[in-house]
């Protein structure tokens, strides 16, 4: 639940709804963050229709992208709704979010720079335990990473925000990076500008200039 110290910096934005038993009865929800999810905008003119008390509680525990929330009610006073919503770190398979639990909920195309992930669920731990390898490595050539991929067919490849395919292989392994580095510290030696890199040959690197 939400700690109390933080309900000082929420946004306040007041509802307005005709309950079962009473009458313009008013709801105020407060957002810890601005609204950025188009989730949260639905929620607030859900919460505008009439509602009961059960459903609203339904409703939110029916929103995956809340991380938490809190009611306060006081007799005679509007109730009182406080959320936190979950921060996207990944957009896995263009359809959800990840948060930095790993937890899925609906991308609709909020925050189309995140790092995309188009792998199997199951390969999310082992992107992460070399994520941070990968982007000490790019940062020193001012290169970053737009989506990270997976197929059986074609293992781990990496496409960059300036259009060049990385294939990494079948696994990601401390080996591939270091042939990795070297390949681009001598790209950008010789000052050159392939579109593919290709690091799943045993002794070395294949340069694909072609669109």
């Amino acid at each position: 639940m939400l700690n109390k110290k933080t309900l000082f910096y929420f946004i306040f934005i007041p509802i307005f709804f005709s309950c079962s038993n009473t009458n313009n009865e008013k709801i105020k929800i407060f957002f810890e963050k601005p609204l950025t999810l188009i989730q949260e905008q639905k929620l607030v003119l859900a919460l505008s229709d009439d509602i009961s008390n059960k459903n609203l509680l339904a409703i939110l525990n029916n929103q995956n992208w809340i991380e938490s929330f809190l009611i306060k009610k006081i007799l005679f006073q509007p109730t009182e709704i406080f959320i936190a919503s979950k921060e996207p770190k990944y957009i896995w398979q263009e359809k959800f979010y990840l948060d930095s639990n790993l937890t899925r909920f609906l991308y609709s195309g909020e925050y189309p720079d995140l790092l995309h992930l188009d792998i199997p669920i199951e390969l999310v731990d082992k992107w992460l335990q070399f994520e941070n390898e990968l982007f000490s490595l790019v940062t020193l050539y001012n290169i970053k990473i737009f989506s990270v991929s997976y197929t059986k067919a074609e293992g781990w490849y990496f496409h960059t925000k300036n259009n060049i395919r990385i294939n990494m292989g079948s696994d990601l392994t401390s080996n591939v990076f270091k042939k990795l580095s070297l390949t681009l510290k001598y790209i950008f030696e010789k000052n050159l500008t392939p579109s593919i890199i290709d690091l799943r040959y045993k002794d070395g690197a294949a340069l694909n200039y072609g669109k």
